[in-house]
């Protein structure tokens, strides 16, 4: 399954610009006594804000003598500020400065990575703390046992973990330095292979400690294996396990020997089939706490082996299963269609946003190489067809294609604006992909000079399928495009087969993804309601919504309705928010949730699905998940505003009858010209199309 979260644009409603936590910069006069104060003043004050409600989260990061504390305020700001004054009371604290944070949320995987990251940058400092104020020993078993579960729960095998260990070893490297000895090898040996958690541990203490770095890994595994990252998945727990290291304590130098003894086991060691598992033990080795940097990064593999590793995680994870679809992944030089961009960056399986418009929205992209190979596997172009593709964008696309209709094939490529226009058909002619023809034009009017078209593909999220593409569209062709098939933004990838002159029919499994919308003559504009600061319901203007009502909905309390369905990640159900569109008498929309309100609690949609939601007058029902097992989540709704309880099992209802239907995944949609017959309930009517779509 998809998510509708792995777009290749951010969500058309931008939550908040600036982050809404709070940066406060402590600095000591030297580490000792910035710890001890931590232990002593910051712990216990910390955790009775959280739970006194005058914030709702808290983590920290250290630079030396100097404690980062990043705080999300609740809504009481003089509390908050009465709090911080308190807290800076001390004579210990040299200095005080309160910088704007800005979180790193392309290097821990993009937006909602992002979330994941800061729910257990908290649950972790939490901990850390406590773990402080009752003395702060074995820190370095902990760190090599915390970052070994977060690995594991992510879904990494001992191999890639091992490489993970080496990144790490790599940024931490310590130049002249002796490596670590047979002792600390065979130590971390035995923390590496662990099965349980000694009951001395101070992980067997508070098990809600390492299961907050399960909970993480499985999200960041859940995120990874529907492309949602912005970054390689190792490369993100990279920089987990650098910040990890970081709040506990570590210093560069024994980051580096933990990170290169770990290495070592998993590489080097002379029978990996000998280790048995051990209940954790600590060991009595030094710790040490300063906190250093490094110069050192890790060497950067070449464009080819990039590719290669790309398309072999693009087979593994079944985005690639034909043959010719495999040899022009191979075949066509991403780097040379992005320039300026780094060449990991290009090989990642993630959107690269090109071009965006002066408020930061994106208007250009290079699409997922997931997303990219899916819809040619849709398209299922052959040799010797004309292909008309809507959207150039970089000219990667265009350059697939041309690799797929060889020989005696023809691709046309429609760009909106003249400079993407002109950047697509230099990068084209540079990789040597001088036969496609770049055209500069309004894509809805397509390209009539050369149709008609045996595959048209739609690379941006369209509103309709125009006139032009019917007129254009060969007898038996085939048209794939992203349907934006409601106003909030939900949108399917379908790939339609002319079946007669006014039908087309679309039989296979959509894809769920998201788009840049298109622009010019085909253009239509989205409506929300800002519910809060972080929150947007995204809507359909057509159900007169009220918006004022809407816009208080928050402000009452949460009310959940549990429905005991249980579902897991494989299980094919991504196209549940479409069969909720279909079947639902009450109008549906999709919630935009930032990270701040996620993190605090405010909202917190499940990931899959796009923050589906039905609302009536002033109240929302949204899909929600709760975990019961590993892997496994419980599917309910929650609920806010004067009919929670009304709505949620309204909600709840619906999800019985999908449950008691079978689930089902596969819909079927069948399009003609609009006007050809009356309109029916539950059409979707567009200008030049009217869309029927079934379960």
């Amino acid at each position: 399954m998809d998510l509708d979260l792995a777009s290749d644009i951010a969500p058309p409603i931008q939550a908040v610009s600036v982050s809404q936590w709070r940066q406060v910069n402590l600095t000591f006069v030297d580490w000792q006594t910035a710890e001890k104060y931590a232990a002593t003043r910051l712990a216990p004050a910390l955790t009775s804000a959280e739970d006194s409600g005058v914030i709702t989260a808290f983590w920290f990061i250290r630079k030396t003598q100097t404690w980062r504390l990043r705080l999300l305020p609740a809504d009481r700001q003089a509390k908050v500020y009465a709090f911080l004054a308190d807290l800076t009371n001390d004579d210990r604290i040299r200095g005080v400065t309160e910088p704007i944070y800005r979180p790193e949320a392309y290097a821990f995987g993009g937006d909602q990575a992002m979330t994941v990251a800061h729910n257990l940058f908290h649950a972790d400092s939490r901990h850390i703390l406590g773990h402080l104020a009752a003395g702060g020993a074995h820190r370095r078993e902990l760190g090599v046992v915390l970052a070994t579960r977060l690995m594991c729960a992510a879904g990494l095998e001992f191999a890639e973990q091992g490489d993970v260990w080496r990144h790490l070893a790599i940024r931490r490297h310590q130049a002249n330095a002796p490596g670590p000895s047979p002792q600390l090898i065979a130590a971390v040996q035995r923390l590496l292979i662990a099965a349980v958690d000694a009951p001395g541990s101070p992980l067997a203490a508070t098990p809600q400690w390492p299961q907050a770095h399960e909970r993480a890994g499985a999200d960041l595994g859940f995120l990874d294996r529907h492309g949602a990252l912005t970054r390689d998945l190792r490369g993100v727990l990279t920089h987990h396990l650098l910040f990890l290291f970081n709040r506990l304590g570590i210093s560069a130098a024994d980051a580096w020997l933990l990170a290169t003894a770990a290495t070592h086991v998993t590489f080097h060691h002379s029978s990996t089939d000998a280790y048995d598992k051990h209940q954790l033990a600590p060991t009595t080795e030094r710790s040490t706490y300063m906190i250093h940097s490094s110069d050192a990064e890790p060497e950067v593999p070449s464009a080819a082996v990039l590719r290669e590793q790309l398309v072999s995680a693009l087979k593994q994870r079944g985005h690639i299963r034909s043959a010719p679809v495999e040899q022009a992944f191979r075949r066509v030089p991403r780097e040379q269609f992005l320039p300026g961009v780094d060449v990991e960056t290009v090989y990642t399986r993630r959107q690269i946003v090109t071009k965006r418009d002066p408020s930061g929205a994106a208007l250009s992209s290079a699409s997922s190489p997931s997303l990219v190979a899916d819809m040619l596997e849709q398209l299922d172009p052959h040799p010797g067809h004309r292909v008309l593709e809507i959207g150039a964008a970089t000219g990667i696309n265009a350059a697939l294609l041309a690799e797929l209709t060889t020989p005696a094939g023809k691709v046309v490529t429609i760009e909106f604006d003249q400079d993407l226009a002109d950047g697509a058909r230099a990068s084209l002619a540079r990789a040597g992909y001088d036969t496609v023809d770049v055209i500069h034009a309004d894509g809805a009017l397509g390209h009539p000079d050369t149709a008609p078209y045996d595959r048209i593909i739609v690379t941006a999220g369209a509103w309709d399928i125009s006139t032009t593409w019917w007129d254009q569209l060969a007898d038996h062709g085939r048209i794939v495009v992203p349907l934006r098939v409601h106003e909030s933004g939900l949108t399917r990838c379908f790939a339609f087969d002319r079946t007669a002159a006014h039908q087309l029919a679309s039989t296979t499994t959509p894809l769920v993804c998201g788009f840049v919308p298109m622009r010019g003559t085909a253009e239509h504009t989205d409506h929300h309601v800002r519910l809060h600061t972080d929150v947007a319901l995204k809507l359909d203007a057509a159900d007169h919504p009220d918006r004022q009502a809407l816009s208080r909905a928050l402000s009452y309390p949460q009310h959940e309705r549990w429905t005991g369905i249980e579902v897991a990640d494989p299980d094919p159900i991504g196209h549940l928010d479409l069969w909720l569109l279909v079947h639902t008498s009450t109008p549906f929309g999709r919630l935009g949730v930032g990270d701040t309100a996620r993190t605090s609690g405010l909202v917190t949609p499940a990931y899959r699905w796009a923050g589906a939601t039905i609302y009536h007058g002033g109240t929302i029902a949204y899909l929600a998940f709760q975990p019961t097992s590993e892997g496994h989540h419980e599917i309910g709704a929650i609920a806010h505003g004067p009919d929670a309880d009304k709505l949620a099992a309204e909600l709840t209802d619906l999800l019985d009858q999908w449950d008691e239907a079978g689930r089902p995944n596969q819909p079927t949609v069948t399009a003609q010209p609009a006007g050809m017959r009356p309109a029916k309930p539950g059409d979707i009517q567009r200008p030049d199309t009217a869309f029927t779509i079934s379960f």
